[in-house]
């Protein structure tokens, strides 16, 4: 008698789609998802250029009810995430490999693009705004740093951290070419989950020409004496972040990054010197340990029957970690591109707590030097401070290639997302939408921070859905490797 082997011989196509172990979507497949995504953001486009106040309004309105009232639903799994991560540096899970080999590339080169990439132009704005907002509305100094402290401190960069080691695992030791559809079975909710978190991407890197735009303006003013206008200087952006991308992500991102970082010493050390080092410093060392013991009642508070604290919280806490989650995976995704070789616990140390410390010590530096001279941006504290010009230059020069490391990585990110030679397209998609709302006036900042709280909103249960199916599939994995392959049967 003779076995029929002929179902082993047959293609496994239903199965391995349904658990992503398949083919990725075909070509057609993959353009109608970016054609979606397009067709999204020139609505969001179309929309704020044709009825800018009804368009602000809409926003505000979404904020204030679903971001005020549900915002916990943001800041509770990033406060758990930051613990289990810092947990798993002490078990044998923290010496998980992502891929084989060393890493690919240097660590200080590695943690100057996580830098350039995750906060790095976001930091030299909201560096001097953030604690002046806060003490300006009445705030005691060391309150103002520490909620910066919780605003850019642990809860953004646990986010990082764990998309970064989801997708690096899935990528390296899954084998998986598109993660963030693979994992939810390629189907019609993976498309729609996937638009949301390119469209979430557009917007974050359109906050981010638009944090560019006002100081680069205010520096070539001072150097130059013409002041141009915020859409030439977004189109110029947005042409350099092309060049770039097309000089490799070994060269271009690689390059800048460490040109960044080293900017971005000397500005943090020329505000430290030139200011009062020894308030900065006594104040760094006596706040990050209160930071250190605050942060599980700073991170989770809902502002329990207090509706004056649940408002603050909805345009502080809540804004800025919505807004995180719309650049986790943007970050998340370029982290495990740059991660390989790298172990779970080097990630946790340099993805999460090394850049949580320097930020800390980044609103230190830049909150009680612009406060202690009563002045309003970077560009006059950097002024008042230094009458030769050089750190002007320095800063100007800063923000141009934190922007541009920016970009080129997040039209990376997009590319990996949808279709092969898309980055540049992507890059002018996010230099479109940052045009238009620079048209809007007003607090440009807050209205694309507004705008990426509730693109996060879809992008936030996208993330859970990636976490929970990522889980159950490493599960699957590990209890079909634990049960003993089946022995053949062989012809009687």
């Amino acid at each position: 008698m003779t076995t029929d082997t002929s179902s082993s011989r047959q293609p496994q196509a239903t199965t391995d789609s349904v658990c992503g172990l398949g083919d990725t979507d075909s070509a057609k497949g993959k353009y109608l998802t970016s054609i979606a995504t397009v067709a999204v953001i020139m609505l969001l486009i179309g929309a704020a250029a044709l009825f800018p106040t009804g368009f602000l309004a809409a926003l505000d309105t979404v904020k204030t009810s679903v971001i005020g009232n549900l915002g916990f639903i943001f800041t509770w799994p990033a406060f758990t995430i930051s613990l289990v991560m810092v947990a798993v540096c002490f078990t044998p899970l923290g010496k998980l490999r992502f891929g084989e080999g060393e890493p690919e590339f240097h660590t200080l080169s590695w943690m100057g693009m996580l830098f350039a990439t995750g906060m790095g132009i976001g930091l030299l704005t909201w560096g001097v705004l953030e604690p002046k907002y806060h003490t300006d509305a009445g705030q005691s100094t060391d309150m103002a740093l520490l909620n910066a402290f919780n605003h850019w401190g642990l809860l953004a960069w646990a986010g990082y951290l764990a998309i970064g080691a989801l997708f690096a695992h899935a990528m390296y030791n899954m084998k998986m070419t598109k993660p963030a559809e693979e994992l939810l079975g390629n189907g019609l909710w993976s498309k729609l989950n996937l638009v949301s978190l390119v469209v979430s991407t557009v917007i974050g890197l359109s906050l981010s020409f638009t944090y560019a735009t006002t100081p680069i303006q205010q520096g070539l003013i001072k150097l130059v004496g013409i002041e141009f206008s915020p859409t030439l200087i977004i189109s110029v952006l947005a042409v350099c972040a092309i060049i770039s991308s097309a000089s490799g992500l070994k060269r271009g991102i690689k390059w800048l990054s460490n040109y960044n970082t080293l900017f971005a010493i000397i500005l943090m050390i020329g505000v430290l010197v030139l200011t009062v080092p020894g308030d900065i410093l006594s104040t760094f060392v006596r706040l990050v340990p209160e930071y250190l013991l605050k942060y599980p009642a700073m991170a989770t508070d809902i502002g329990l029957g207090d509706p004056e604290r649940k408002a603050w919280l909805a345009d502080w806490l809540y804004a800025f970690e919505a807004a995180w989650y719309g650049w986790f995976i943007f970050t998340g995704v370029f982290v495990a591109r740059i991660s390989k070789g790298r172990t779970l616990r080097g990630m946790v140390l340099g993805v999460m707590l090394v850049p949580t410390l320097f930020s800390c010590l980044w609103f230190v530096v830049f909150g009680l030097g612009s406060l202690s001279l009563s002045v309003e941006d970077v560009f006059k504290l950097i002024d008042t401070i230094d009458t030769t010009g050089i750190l002007s230059v320095i800063l100007t020069l800063n923000i141009l290639l934190f922007f541009i490391t920016s970009a080129d990585s997040a039209g990376l990110v997009c590319e990996m997302l949808t279709v092969k030679r898309s980055r540049a397209f992507w890059i002018i998609a996010m230099a479109a939408l940052a045009i238009v709302v620079s048209w809007l006036g007003g607090d440009v900042y807050k209205t694309l921070l507004s705008l990426i709280s509730v693109a996060a909103i879809p992008v936030a249960f996208g993330i859970f859905a990636l976490v929970i199916a990522f889980v159950i599939r490493v599960r699957r994995d590990r209890a079909s490797q634990a049960i003993p392959a089946p022995v053949p049967l062989t012809q009687r």
